[in-house]
């Protein structure tokens, strides 16, 4: 009788757990990796778009208070204005956070106004950080009106916290700063530097399961727990043309 060759049927049960086994473990592997990539990638996005946006910032705070003396608007010069003024938990932005705005002479035509805070989206209950730009320019005294009025644009998406502390030359915090009262007008000639710290989460989930997370921003410390990611931001500027002090 000729002789078969061929597998038996243990043999082929052992291929078939052993490719199992094999594809189990490739795939374990993928998925090690591929939430690796995630989180790099998540980390590489948020400290992109938070250098980008503090670097921006800073160049706009930097100029805050800059008076041009040949101003043709029909105001008065920015010198008796609030040219800078902090709020903290401002109506129309999130609660325990603080928000900025500060003013500057581009040139003797135009008076620039910037304003950052938080905001939440009108889809979701998540917050943004939003930029406001105006430009007034004036070609005569009674003639002005703004050639740019963007109120609360995106500017960074997926912000949590926005702390911002205000310093004297002495490295002591200069507060209140803002139009509220005459003394808190008066300060604003105080402030040596501004000092900004952000907490950005990434957009999408990352973590295969919810993490704990205690937050301390500057003065603001909170709690999560969930399966994103988390980084905080800080910058020191200092307002060039703040010179009383």
């Amino acid at each position: 009788m000729k002789k078969r060759n061929g597998f038996t049927l243990v043999e082929i049960l052992i291929g078939i757990v052993v490719g199992v086994i094999s594809i189990a473990a490739l795939f374990f592997t993928y998925e090690t990796f591929n939430r690796a990539f995630k989180t790099v990638e998540a980390k590489s996005t948020m400290n992109s778009n938070a250098r980008d946006a503090l670097s921006l910032m800073a160049r706009e705070i930097r100029n805050t208070g800059r008076v041009d003396t040949n101003w043709l608007g029909d105001d008065s010069p920015l010198s008796s204005y609030q040219y800078i003024e902090k709020y903290s938990s401002k109506s129309g932005y999130k609660s325990g956070t603080d928000y900025l705005r500060v003013l500057y002479d581009d040139s003797a035509q135009a008076r620039v106004e910037v304003g950052y805070g938080l905001k939440k989206y009108s889809n979701s209950s998540e917050y943004y950080l939003a930029r406001t730009f105006k430009i007034k320019q004036c070609t005569a005294p009674n003639s002005c009106s703004y050639v740019i009025n963007n109120t609360d644009q995106i500017f960074i998406n997926n912000v949590e916290d926005l702390q911002i502390v205000l310093k004297d030359h002495n490295g002591n915090e200069v507060s209140p700063v803002n139009s509220s009262n005459q003394a808190a007008k008066d300060n604003q000639a105080n402030v040596k530097s501004i000092e900004i710290y952000l907490v950005l989460r990434s957009g999408n989930k990352i973590y295969s399961s919810p993490k704990d997370w205690q937050v301390k921003n500057s003065g603001n410390t909170y709690t999560k727990n969930d399966q994103y990611h988390r980084d905080s931001f800080f910058v020191s500027i200092y307002p060039r043309n703040i010179v009383k002090n």
